[in-house]
């Protein structure tokens, strides 16, 4: 009885020592998920910028720009170019602050086309190809490393304005740079020089052509039959549902992405990317039911689409196929170059690098959990495609075709440069790959001192 009357008095002092038992364990929390972000990321938590939030969202592998699936929601068909972004529609780089709008043309850039050039002093450079390419062009436009070096080791450049348009999008495949590079051509657009940055999507989404049984020349199969089902109304009811919760995943995504960015504590945002990868699993699980659902379709030949799409003229083996891929693409390069010829601007083509195409490069444990997944629908494109293109480039160097092959540029870095499992790079992956480009276009500009005459 005593004991039960002695309890009032005592209980302030258990309350009191409650409290501060739960206060040192919030702090030991928080000083836990503070180390645990350093270890990761290499910086303090509380410090930390922006682009650095928005690196580390893109780490987490989320896959918000990725589907075909998605992207039927944000693109437009386009009659010559296969299909383009929805007008206005921001994009940006997944570690960067800098958002760009989709111009007039669908392109993410800063001027509408055809780009007038406003005075002599302005020096015009395009480029062209899929998504690494697009990246290529905003990573450049914001941080200027071209730029930068190309006014420090030419002279003749030293005091011009350069100017970056993006020609590139997402699922882009040779002959489409071609296309555009003609069509814009023939509404009188100039360039100084353009880039070609390309080979993945060559290789790895003309082989799902191939196993779709659509001519290798046709635009990506990922992006160009959910935009016919859509446009022919083609899609069934177990088609529409599984779209519409890909949707409402994708919502779900996006505001938990916010609200990581939203973190002031590091122990919230560590439960915040706890809750945000499973978000992005369920996102996952969802697109692949899709994707199965889609496969399981039963396409009749005689099906009055409203969209023609051209099937292969020849049924061959597939190790013939990948010739044709690397011919078709090897072909596209030297027009392009004869096109720019003719209006007297110059051609630089780069085979980009990916990791599903071995070389000397050595992949960490964090790494390989976020690039590489064993057989991913683009492994084996890449593993028998890029071989074939190697072999190509041999062939166009010979006919003074300026081509790099970048495959093994990363293979000396030990940071992280992959964020995805598809083919994209980080700003360290970034850098090391514009650092490349701006490298070789400068050799090659004073190796033939007679190129630079045009800026006199």
């Amino acid at each position: 009885m005593k004991k039960l009357t002695e309890l009032p008095k005592k209980l302030p002092e258990i309350v009191k020592i409650t409290l501060i038992n739960l206060v040192f364990l919030a702090i030991f929390i928080e000083l836990g998920a503070a180390a645990l972000y350093w270890s990761k990321y290499k910086q303090l938590f509380y410090t930390r910028s922006d682009r650095s939030t928005n690196e580390a969202i893109a780490q987490l592998g989320l896959p918000l720009n990725q589907t075909a699936t998605d992207e039927t929601i944000l693109e437009r068909l386009h009659p010559f170019f296969g299909y383009v972004l929805k007008p206005n529609q921001p994009v940006n780089l997944e570690f960067s602050t800098r958002v760009f709008p989709a111009n007039n043309w669908g392109f993410p850039s800063d001027y509408d086309y055809p780009f007038i050039r406003q005075n002599p002093n302005q020096v015009i450079i395009g480029v062209f190809g899929g998504s690494v390419a697009s990246n290529f062009a905003m990573y450049e436009s914001e941080n200027q490393v071209l730029t930068k070096t190309l006014k420090e080791k030419i002279p003749e450049l030293a005091n011009k304005e350069i100017i970056i348009l993006p020609f590139a999008l997402g699922g882009y495949k040779q002959p489409q740079q071609l296309l555009i590079l003609n069509y814009i051509l023939s509404l009188g657009q100039e360039f100084d020089f353009v880039i070609n940055i390309d080979g993945f999507n060559e290789v790895a989404l003309s082989h799902l052509n191939y196993q779709e049984n659509i001519a290798l020349s046709m635009p990506s199969v990922q992006h160009l039959l959910p935009l016919r089902d859509v446009a022919s109304n083609n899609l069934g009811v177990d088609e529409l549902s599984a779209i519409a919760k890909i949707v409402e995943n994708r919502e779900e995504l996006i505001q938990r992405q916010e609200s990581l960015q939203e973190s002031k504590l590091a122990s919230t945002y560590l439960f915040r990317v706890v809750s945000t990868q499973a978000a992005a699993r369920k996102y996952q699980e969802n697109l692949m039911a899709f994707e199965k659902i889609r496969g399981q379709k039963q396409q009749n030949p005689e099906q009055d689409f409203i969209l023609k799409i051209e099937n292969p003229q020849e049924v061959v083996d597939v190790d013939t196929a990948f010739k044709k891929m690397a011919e078709l693409w090897g072909n596209s390069s030297r027009l392009m170059k004869q096109s720019l010829e003719n209006q007297n601007s110059l051609y630089f083509h780069f085979i980009q690098p990916n990791q599903y195409y071995p070389t000397g490069r050595s992949f960490s444990e964090d790494e390989r959990k976020l690039a590489i997944i064993e057989n991913h629908p683009y492994q084996g494109g890449v593993q028998k495609g890029y071989p074939a293109l190697l072999q190509t480039i041999e062939q166009l160097k010979t006919e003074n075709i300026p081509i790099f092959n970048a495959t093994k540029i990363f293979d000396n870095v030990n940071e992280i440069v992959y964020i995805d499992s598809c083919c994209h790079y980080n700003q360290t992956g970034n850098q090391v790959f514009t650092t490349y480009i701006a490298d070789s276009i400068v050799g090659v500009l004073n190796q033939n001192p007679e190129l630079k005459n045009r800026w006199k």
